[in-house]
């Protein structure tokens, strides 16, 4: 008859990322015990960051009047807005602002989502002039290291194409030379804010032809937004063969629909599946 096993947090192999082992009791046979493999339902909480140092998308170069600060964003999941404000805290960090007479801050670079083009806007503003800073009001901080140009020019940002990808542009310095006007730079292609659209699980027991790896297993889209519960339950078993040999675990790896490693941030799952036997396999041949 068909068996059940359950893979949850208490599998996790410790510091892997994506590997999940459960350990037999007794040694299995194939395909003499059991010869096909199928989820029957899995819960998986989405939590995969869209920006990290394995995907290279991390950082970002600005371009101060004529000095070059990179930028490197902690590895998390970030909007646009998000982006925005860690940029703004490196300026700050920086004094690459200024400050009006009311004392809000002011910034020369932006990042935001312009939702009627689908597409996100980098936005460049022209640093002043000190005769123009001084009849806008502003004010350099404290902390600045850099003076008011002699004439008004913006900063430039410089960004790989892991990077370009996330907000719609392609690697490059923009603008490519400085400005004496605002600049605006709308996604050129549409911006991919999280590269990871599914998750691709493989099975050590499978033995799939078809495929290249041939362990791949089962794919689960993305259907719910980050940090919100992702339940699957196949309307009916997807059978998997299992490949000739004797086994004492069963282990689920988990990667990204480019079969990237997958580094989950939480190991909170579960993962019914279903062990079939050749009898079972018989039984349903005779019902048909």
């Amino acid at each position: 008859m068909v068996k059940s096993v359950i893979l949850n947090s208490s599998n996790y192999i410790t510091n892997s990322g994506n590997i999940f082992r459960l350990n037999f009791n007794t040694q299995l046979n194939a395909p003499e015990e059991f010869d096909a493999v199928a989820i029957q339902n899995l819960s998986v909480y989405n939590s995969t960051n869209n920006i990290t140092s394995n995907y290279g998308n991390n950082t970002i170069t600005l371009i101060f009047l004529g000095t070059s600060y990179t930028f490197t964003f902690p590895d998390g999941y970030y909007s646009a807005s998000d982006m925005n404000a860690f940029l703004q805290s490196q300026m700050v960090a920086n004094g690459l602002y200024v400050i009006d007479s009311s004392s809000n801050y002011g910034y020369f670079v932006e990042i935001v989502v312009n939702s009627v083009r689908y597409a996100i806007s980098l936005n460049l503003y022209p640093i002043p002039t000190s005769a123009t800073a001084s009849s806008l009001g502003y004010s350099q901080p404290s902390s600045a290291t850099w003076s008011f140009p002699s004439s008004t020019q913006t900063p430039q940002v410089t960004i790989n194409s892991a990077f370009g990808s996330l907000i719609g542009q392609y690697a490059g310095t923009y603008p490519s030379t400085v400005s004496s006007s605002t600049v605006n730079y709308v996604s050129v292609i549409t911006p991919i804010i999280s590269p990871v659209n599914s998750y691709i699980l493989t099975c050590n027991l499978v033995d799939n032809k078809l495929n290249n790896p041939n362990n791949l297993f089962f794919s689960v889209p993305i259907s719910v937004g980050f940090g919100e519960l992702i339940i699957n339950t196949p309307p009916q078993l997807i059978w998997n063969d299992i490949r000739q040999g004797k086994y004492d675990y069963l282990e689920i790896r988990l990667y990204d629909q480019l079969l990237n490693i997958l580094n989950i941030q939480d190991y909170e799952l579960t993962i019914l599946l279903a062990l079939r036997t050749p009898q079972d396999k018989l039984n349903f041949a005779s019902t048909k």
